[in-house]
Order: structure tokens, then C-alpha cells, then sequence
């Protein structure tokens, strides 16, 4: 397993991993076994009950770990066509978790991600499997108006260093 820091930063304004997003998570990943992992602390102002992380954000946080997996292992770009969500444990607001996503199989044509979130110390929280559908660089690019090269720099920035 390579940890490495995973130095693509999006370049848009993703709620979930870019820098340019002053109210989004800014999740940062790590190079893991087929896919990535992160660490992060969620703050009481994206609570459900009041110091419990509301689950459309682990959904969320699941479905963009899944995407990193995704850009880190296979280097391309997919969509979220379905995803199913289990809440196993409550998930209190300004606590550590841990996130990992794991490619669990694909063809040229689609991927499967699963996804997990646990304590610091190993109990499972939540987690997810996702199917995805690969999409070609050039339609990412005109849906987030981003320059191809740009979308094609990012990705090879999340690939690990051989």
C-alpha cells in the first residue's frame, strides 16, 4: 500500500474536496490499496440532532471518497449511478473519523467502490457501495466548464508516484 499524499486539488468549487469552496469540506486523500483513504472531523454546523454528523453528510463524504478511489486507482473520471448508504453507529460532530474507498471491480464500462467509515479505533460507522459509469474527459470538462488539459492534469496528479 502506497500512503502517499494525493496532490491533485480540483479545480472547480466541489463541496466535498476543493480548496476554492469556503464553506466545503476540503477532504484531502492518501494513496491506499485500490483505492484511498482520508481523516477528517465534521463541525457541529453540519449536525442532524444537535452533535451528530447529519448523514446526507456521510453520504456525501462516502460518494466523494468513492471518487478519489476512482481517480487514484484507475485514473478516471465516473458518475455516481447508485449508491446504498448503511448507517451502522452514530457519528458525533468535531471527531476524528476515518474514510476509505476500495475499487472492488470494473470494466471499461463501469466500477463498483465500497466505502467505509470508521472511529479512530477501528469501529465501523457507516458505509457505502457505489456503482459508477466512466465518463470521457471532454464531457466532464464542458459540464464544469473546466479545460480538458486541466482535467487530464488532475488525474495525473491523483495516480500514485511509481
Amino acid at each position: 500500500m502506497d500512503d502517499a499524499e494525493i496532490k491533485a486539488r480540483w479545480p472547480g468549487a466541489c463541496f466535498g474536496c476543493s480548496p476554492n469552496n469556503p464553506h466545503g469540506l476540503k477532504l484531502r486523500f492518501r494513496h491506499a490499496e485500490q483505492g484511498c483513504v482520508t481523516r477528517c472531523s465534521l463541525p457541529d454546523s453540519l449536525c442532524g440532532f444537535d452533535g451528530l454528523v447529519h448523514g446526507g453528510i456521510l453520504s456525501t463524504v462516502l460518494d466523494e471518497t468513492a471518487a478519489y478511489a476512482l481517480f487514484a486507482h484507475l485514473g478516471r473520471f465516473a458518475v455516481t449511478r447508485e449508491m446504498t448508504t448503511r448507517f451502522i453507529k452514530p457519528v458525533a460532530t468535531n471527531t476524528e473519523i476515518v474514510v476509505e474507498g476500495r475499487v472492488v471491480r470494473h470494466d471499461k464500462v463501469k466500477a463498483l467502490v465500497h466505502c467505509s467509515i470508521h472511529s479512530p479505533d477501528g469501529v465501523l460507522l457507516a458505509e457505502a457501495d457505489s456503482d459508477w459509469v466512466f465518463v470521457k474527459i471532454s464531457r466532464i470538462a464542458s459540464l464544469a466548464g473546466v479545460e480538458e488539459e486541466v482535467l487530464r492534469g488532475f488525474l495525473e496528479q491523483c495516480r500514485p508516484k511509481t
